[in-house]
């Protein structure tokens, strides 16, 4: 596997080194579909605010991940992504500890499973996320932990969604426990789709790829994997797949032998929804000019269109 996503990569470096004008110029003005597009309830943007900044920047679709927001709902209608469960996720973890996070029997688990069951029958969410499953490294260290991905709460989840064609949205690291849990949930719950919250913040593909050839149904988004997150974030290491001198090769190499299982996101966390705007203008320069224009406009939208069940404009 790695060999062959070497060879790629040297295909690939030498067959899109450089955008062209054409690339360049629908990578401005393709739609976007941003999936990882927190829109949280403390300290919240108005509705609107998030409206104008979708307008601003060609971003079509915007969701993916919690917090979910009727009000935003409201104003966004099919353009919203509705996802439940981060606010919920975090609840547990602060009073009940990692312990919790794997217990289907925890109080507040319990509770959630029927609103959210009750909410997916509605039509009014579409999945569930971003759950941080192992963030040992690539989080905030006042929310870290790691716990294993296939647990009995974790499964109850993926049943719920399973029931109506929806997603789990993960943020996790890769390790040897987190690709047995991954493959054998995709497994168990054909129905669900599972997308890898930024890749699964790394830079090894290789990991990537060894996933997503084996499972259609798990799919991943490249949010903060470039610099603005780590020039806003003062993060201690460097981009892990694009920056201002565009997207790695070995990168594009992967996304190119996966044009269906990688979409767009933005991240707008920890006071980053600032810095929309500039996010948003590093995947129109750093990420889309760099891909074949089939896969610019899969990994733009059509990806996102496919999984989420999107109504077109």
């Amino acid at each position: 596997m790695k060999k062959m996503v070497i060879a790629l990569a040297f295909i690939f470096s030498h067959s899109f080194a450089e955008p062209t004008a054409q690339s360049n110029e629908l990578a401005k003005t393709i739609p976007i579909a941003d999936v990882h597009m927190h829109t949280y309830q403390q300290n919240p943007r108005s509705p609107k605010w998030w409206r104008e900044m979708m307008d601003a920047n060609g971003i079509s679709w915007g969701g993916g991940v919690g917090d979910y927001r009727e009000d935003v709902q409201t104003e966004l209608g099919d353009r919203y992504i509705p996802t439940l469960g981060q606010p919920e996720f975090f609840k547990v973890f602060f009073k009940d500890g990692e312990s919790g996070l794997v217990d289907p029997e925890n109080e507040n688990f319990k509770n959630f499973y029927v609103v959210s069951d009750k909410l997916f029958a509605e039509g009014k969410i579409k999945g569930f996320g971003e759950f941080h499953t192992d963030n040992h490294s690539s989080g905030h260290p006042r929310i870290r932990r790691t716990i294993r991905t296939d647990n009995p709460a974790m499964r109850k989840f993926y049943a719920i969604a399973n029931n109506y064609g929806g997603f789990i949205q993960l943020h996790a690291e890769y390790d040897s426990k987190f690709e047995k849990d991954i493959l054998s949930l995709s497994g168990d719950f054909p129905n669900t789709t599972t997308v890898l919250s930024h890749c699964l913040s790394t830079n090894d593909v290789d990991d990537l790829a060894r996933l997503l050839i084996k499972r259609n149904n798990i799919v991943c988004e490249l949010s903060s994997l470039g610099a603005v997150h780590v020039n806003r974030l003062n993060i201690p290491r460097s981009p892990h797949a694009y920056d201002s001198g565009g997207l790695y090769g070995h990168w594009r190499a992967f996304i190119e032998s996966h044009p269906d299982q990688v979409m767009l996101g933005s991240d707008p966390c920890c006071g980053l929804d600032t810095a929309y705007s500039e996010i948003i203008n590093e995947l129109r320069t750093s990420v889309l000019p760099y891909l074949s224009t089939p896969t610019m406009e899969k990994v733009a939208n059509k990806n996102a269109i496919r999984v989420f069940k999107l109504k077109e404009n």
